[in-house]
């Protein structure tokens, strides 16, 4: 996508006009305009200034490429590249669709629930187009259950160098990570945008005891 195109569509879906842009950004409306108009070209880091000021955020995506197999013992079926991940809520969505295994009668899976999940995705991987794929099964939780999928062999030969490479083991060293040797708090797919730690509240003084250590007066 262009970055003068990309910059405009940022603020104009946010209703700013180009001067509020500028001074929230902490530049200046003649640059800005000359961004938007293609007169100047900014850096990837300005772009991802101006797009914050913005509430957005430049992200990466993922390229899948999907073959399709003819086998003569499996109806076609395609098979990806690569596996991906699908954010909440719709990777635990209730998915209704058409069981063309069984009956062709429409049923309503909720992915939140393991075995549903199990049935979906196979219903999914066997009969169904990439782009429905790519909008429900989450590679994480497919690799949960992938042993326990009733699936024709030609199906797991196809899938299986995708998931071999997500069940690839990935060393993490969180002080490394501490150390800032990558950009902290954020990933391919999101960022934290902020983070409010919450006051403490300081405990109470102790109370005093107000214990008269004189006997009680005599009763007369």
């Amino acid at each position: 996508m262009d970055r003068s195109y990309l910059i405009e569509w940022a603020r104009r879906s946010r209703g700013m006009t180009q001067v509020e842009l500028a001074e929230k950004a902490g530049t200046s409306q003649a640059t800005l305009s000359a961004y938007e108009r293609g007169l100047k070209s900014p850096t990837l880091k300005v772009v991802q200034r101006l797009l914050e000021a913005t509430g957005h955020d430049i992200n990466l995506r993922v390229h899948i490429d999907w073959v399709q197999h003819l086998h003569p013992d499996v109806v076609p079926f395609w098979s990806p590249s690569i596996l991906w991940g699908v954010e909440t809520p719709a990777c635990f969505a209730r998915l209704t669709i058409r069981d063309s295994l069984r009956d062709g009668e429409r049923r309503t899976f909720h992915l939140l629930n393991r075995e549903e999940r199990k049935r979906a995705y196979e219903l999914l991987i066997q009969r169904h187009h990439p782009d429905e794929m790519i909008r429900w099964i989450d590679g994480a939780l497919l690799i949960d259950v992938w042993d326990e999928l009733d699936l024709p062999d030609p199906i797991r030969e196809a899938w299986k160098l995708a998931v071999f490479i997500a069940r690839e083991p990935f060393d993490v060293d969180a002080e490394w990570y501490a150390m800032e040797q990558i950009v902290p708090g954020q990933t391919s797919q999101v960022w934290n945008r902020q983070t409010k730690r919450l006051r403490v509240p300081k405990p109470p003084p102790p109370r005093r005891s107000r214990f008269d250590p004189r006997p009680p007066p005599a009763e007369g």
